[in-house]
């Protein structure tokens, strides 16, 4: 610790030698006295450096729990023991996930600070310590989004396409989650096109994951679906509204699928079957697929029927508000139970090959108010959400033009590609 004198002086002199000049100064309540140590002092503190962070982290391996894997950060079992408990509360660490991650802040000389495990893309636990133990707070993220745009101009398929321009599966599945009540992936053919305006999140400079697809349009046949992210200024809801403020979300989607599947028979009121070998009705549509892939709800409803149901083997049938039925047969696996509410797009099931198949398949059916099988490949002109409400007309429209006029300026491969929106 420094300390800094301060005098008053009173000038009381001037001698003058060899052309020199010197100034005796002395405080005049001091004359005659030689005691420094009675001086009036200013004490000024400087403050200590700050110590040393060193922050380690560690990658959760499959198969392992927070009990062998917190001993790599340096916990002993008192410790381990006592972090898990107080955090639990909170967050039981008994569920952490490989490929997560520990993190860990301790000072130079081994004091514990803090420590951070990864809980999803959008929170983290943090974990502090005074003197009554650890105490725990779940925290959210704080990503630097930045927007982008896309083009693709469709060849094989949408999966192609936008793997092929740079980006992952999650663009693909966000992008389809938009499009799945108006575009048919079974009949996406080349020359099909699609732009979007799309967010991307960043964490310390590092891509984490997609945000929100604020804009899309795709051209198929001559026609373009649209689609504007809209945020309702009362209660913060967001929803797609096409260019004229009707909602994207239909009554049902277009294919009970997350992907592009393949047709293998169509609706038909006389189709040969390959295993009774004779003509009869098929009064659905079969799409191919893996073995295990998930079966979508297409519509919100109440499960009637889950079960074994004859050649149709695992069945489940789904009555939605609208009076509408739809069936879901040949399940390997049922994964919802009779009685239960269901959204749309929840999973009701697994593609299998139970019942009468010769492989793996579902048959998607629908059925109207009166009980008659219509072609599910028709149900896209089915009632869909409340249109957007007239009251915020002008601010989704002000948001709706802004994106246009991007959607439009984004540059195409061909030249010759018109782009446009529906009229």
């Amino acid at each position: 610790m420094r300390y800094f004198g301060i005098k008053r002086f009173l000038q009381v002199g001037i001698l003058l030698a060899s052309g020199a000049i010197a100034f005796l100064l002395i405080e005049p309540s001091m004359v005659g006295k030689d005691d420094s140590s009675s001086l009036p002092s200013e004490t000024i503190e400087v403050p200590p450096a700050e110590p040393e962070i060193v922050r380690s982290q560690i990658v959760i391996q499959p198969n392992t729990t927070a009990e062998n894997t917190l001993p790599e950060l340096g916990f002993d079992q008192e410790e381990v023991y006592a972090l898990i408990r107080d955090v639990r509360p909170v967050y039981n660490l008994a569920r952490i996930k490989a490929g997560h991650l520990f993190s860990i802040s301790r000072l130079s000389d081994g004091t514990f600070k803090d420590l951070e495990y990864q809980v999803s893309d959008e929170q983290y636990l943090l974990v502090q310590r005074d003197l009554d133990g650890y105490k725990a707070s779940l925290q959210n993220y704080q990503f630097e989004t930045v927007v982008e745009q896309l083009y693709g101009n469709i060849e094989e398929s949408l999966w192609t396409t936008v793997i092929s321009s740079g980006e992952s599966e999650g663009l693909f599945y966000k992008l389809t989650q938009i499009l799945q009540w108006d575009v048919d992936f079974t009949a996406i053919q080349p020359g099909n096109s699609v732009k979007l305006i799309f967010e991307e999140q960043y964490l310390d400079g590092k891509f984490v994951k997609y945000g929100d697809i604020l804009s899309v349009v795709f051209n198929t046949r001559g026609r373009a679906f649209s689609a504007f992210l809209f945020e309702n200024p009362d209660n913060g809801k967001k929803q797609y509204y096409d260019e004229k403020g009707l909602p994207v979300r239909k009554a049902f989607l277009k294919v009970p699928f997350s992907f592009d599947p393949r047709i293998t028979s169509r609706f038909s009121h006389s189709r040969y079957h390959p295993i009774l070998k004779k003509r009869r009705p098929h009064l659905g549509v079969d799409y191919g697929a893996p073995r295990g892939t998930p079966v979508l709800a297409a519509g919100s409803g109440r499960v009637i029927f889950a079960g074994r149901k004859g050649g149709f083997g695992k069945l489940v049938r789904v009555r939605h508000p609208n009076g509408y039925t739809t069936g879901y047969a040949h399940l390997s696996r049922i994964e919802v139970n009779q009685g239960q509410e269901i959204d749309q797009g929840q999973r009701v099931g697994r593609v299998g090959a139970t019942g009468l198949a010769t492989g793996p398949h579902l048959d998607y059916r629908v059925q109207d108010q009166k009980g008659r099988f219509i072609n599910p490949r028709n149900v896209s002109a089915l009632p869909s959400d409340k249109p957007l409400d007239k009251k915020y007309w002008d601010q989704f429209a002000v948001v709706r033009d802004d994106y246009e006029e991007r959607l439009i300026s984004i540059p195409t491969i061909s030249s010759g590609d018109e782009f446009s929106l529906a009229d």
